[in-house]
């Protein structure tokens, strides 16, 4: 079942126009990104403004893909295709797991491009690089469930888009704050690949800061929380929309 409905996916990207373009977007963000940062730290008496710069369009990135996942789920309401899959062998829930996993995957895959096109990431490891690409990734199936929970079209899917774009500034935020402050900011799904970023690019033994958890800790909670959140966005979208 899992496999017949990715095959079918992928042959809908294939055809789409929309995702042949997102095909090619990470490269061409990861290469304004690198012009961007590059120019920042070059300009800037503060070379931390280009890693912050760096850190976001990281987090954007899979919030992009979230967004084309969110709004294709939307499509599909409107065309009553869900309703239609209920008639069918196939899984209505696998087929919105499928169409949100290939979200992530886009997105995961994006995040890479970005974080080895800007070079921001220069001093860290491979398997710590992947670590943060995973954890960053987890946006895309939030925003996607959490526009199709809460919007009944394509014009409330984006108010709520807008809405929920606000989640973006509390990772900024998070560069100011390393106190027991922080804990205000973890309901953000960006928070968490965000302090492992800072603590990858400002670790304590070099400026002296200290962090309230490990970073290995941080990735572990910050991956059961986005996942935790993501199953109940899930089990809310299923039931409101009757699938």
């Amino acid at each position: 079942m899992f496999l017949h409905v990715l095959k079918n996916e992928i042959k809908g990207i294939i055809r789409d126009p929309m995702y042949a373009f997102f095909s090619v977007y990470p490269f061409i963000f990861g290469g304004l990104g690198y012009l961007l940062v590059n120019y920042i730290k070059d300009n800037s008496d503060n070379p931390a403004w280009g890693n912050m710069v760096a850190m976001l369009l990281v987090i954007m990135t899979s919030y992009v893909f979230g967004a084309v996942t969110g709004f294709t789920l939307l499509d599909d309401k409107d065309d009553k295709v869900l309703m239609s899959l209920k008639i069918t062998p196939i899984s209505t829930k696998m087929y919105v797991f499928v169409k949100i996993l290939i979200g992530y995957i886009f997105g995961f895959i994006a995040t890479l491009i970005i974080v080895f096109a800007t070079g921001f990431l220069s001093d860290a490891g491979l398997g710590m690089i992947l670590l943060i690409s995973v954890i960053a990734s987890l946006q895309a199936p939030f925003l996607a469930l959490v526009v199709n929970s809460f919007a009944q079209n394509k014009v409330e899917g984006f108010v709520i888009m807008k809405a929920t774009g606000m989640t973006l500034i509390l990772p900024a935020v998070a560069f100011f704050l390393t106190d027991w402050k922080e804990f205000f900011l973890i309901i953000a799904p960006g928070f968490w690949p965000a302090r492992m970023i800072m603590m990858e690019l400002m670790p304590t033994d070099l400026y002296g800061i200290e962090y309230n958890l490990p970073i290995l800790l941080y990735f572990v909670i910050g991956i059961a929380y986005n996942l935790l959140v993501t199953f109940g966005l899930f089990k809310l979208y299923t039931k409101k929309s009757n699938i």
